[in-house]
């Protein structure tokens, strides 16, 4: 998958700090942080909801090791990915659902937990090295235990379930750097305009959504209906920015900490529109199911969502958004980092 992520990605840049990215993630998932030094500058701050704030490699090394009981299963997986460079500066987002389960030979314990990166980097001597981890937490569920004493877990009572340690106004990346040195694809961009949604959404930040959408920017949040065709406003549609700004406002409060994981399964391009269906991942809501030990290394989907997108003046902007129900789980392995049919050829690619 990271093979072909780089061959999705246009901009060096981006493909860098992806890598970068990943190998954090994998060395938070393994356990082991021999790789700090190649990827983190040796002033390197870290901010973690769960663990504190930590300066330097060694503080990172001794407040990022797993605190629990010995597990069987560890598994992470990148959401939501996004990457800005200008110059020798880099900010980067990325949402993470992570998984540790006790095996006892008949029956796993699991405890799932989710989270949002926001990174900065910077180049030294032609290397991208990060030099700010922020994390938030944004759900715990399952074996909490393994945990407890040692993390700072979820009040979800609490506006945004524990100090927050991402700032939406200071870390946003396209506010960070709003013009990027590197051009995207039209499926890049098109794709991104999901990611750009759920940081405003996620973040309850309304102005940023103003950026990326057109200004007849509609949310069919009524019936489930399997008309993806132009469709009249009826009660649970949203129309401009006041309407669905109102709307979001209004979702926003049902719980701490929203996260809107999402990963690419087709783009169709028609001239200057587009449709984008990408799944949303909620591993900790499975419904009427459960983990077991024969699908818990598994990516689960609960919704589709439907990004409209037009371009104009040369941009892409989303005009449409819709969101269906979806019940799935696809098989990916214990080690699988980052999981996307585009990728893999699985969705429909296509322009006209």
């Amino acid at each position: 998958m990271e093979d072909r992520y780089e061959q999705f990605c246009s901009g060096e840049n981006r493909r860098a700090m992806h890598r970068i990215f990943l190998r954090f993630v994998e060395a938070l998932r393994g356990n082991n942080f021999d790789c700090l030094e190649e990827i983190c500058t040796e002033d390197c701050l870290a901010d973690f909801s769960t663990v504190g704030h930590m300066k330097g490699l060694k503080e990172m090394r001794e407040g990022l090791e797993w605190p629990g009981p010995k597990t069987d299963i560890s598994r992470a997986t990148v959401w939501n990915f996004a990457a800005r460079s200008r110059e020798d500066r880099g900010q980067q987002s990325a949402y993470v659902q992570c998984m540790r389960a006790v095996d006892d030979g008949e029956q796993i314990y699991p405890f799932l937990f989710g989270g949002e990166f926001v990174n900065s980097f910077r180049r030294e001597e032609g290397a991208w090295k990060l030099c700010h981890i922020r994390f938030d937490l944004c759900y715990e569920a399952g074996n909490s235990l393994f945990v407890r004493g040692h993390w700072t877990l979820m009040d979800y009572a609490r506006y945004c379930g524990h100090e927050p340690m991402i700032n939406a106004e200071l870390d946003n990346p396209w506010l960070v750097i709003p013009k990027d040195d590197e051009p995207q694809s039209d499926e890049e961009q098109i794709f991104e305009l999901m990611y750009q949604y759920a940081f405003a959404f996620d973040h309850g930040d309304f102005h940023f959504l103003q950026d990326f959408v057109t200004e007849d920017f509609m949310i069919n949040g009524s019936a489930h209906r399997k008309n993806y065709g132009e469709m009249p406003l009826e009660p649970g549609d949203f129309l401009g920015h006041r309407s669905v700004s109102d709307f979001l406002r209004d979702k926003y409060h049902k719980e701490a900490k929203m996260m809107h994981a999402c990963r690419m399964l087709s783009v169709k391009i028609e001239g200057d529109k587009a449709l984008a269906c990408m799944p949303r991942g909620e591993e900790h809501r499975l419904k009427n199911g459960m983990l077991t030990r024969e699908n818990i290394c598994s990516v689960f989907s609960t919704a589709m969502h439907y990004i409209f997108a037009r371009r104009e003046d040369g941009r892409w902007k989303m005009y449409n958004y819709r969101i269906e129900p979806l019940s799935q789980q696809i098989p990916v392995g214990e080690n699988c980092l980052e999981y996307h049919e585009y990728l893999m050829g699985g969705g429909e690619n296509e322009r006209q």
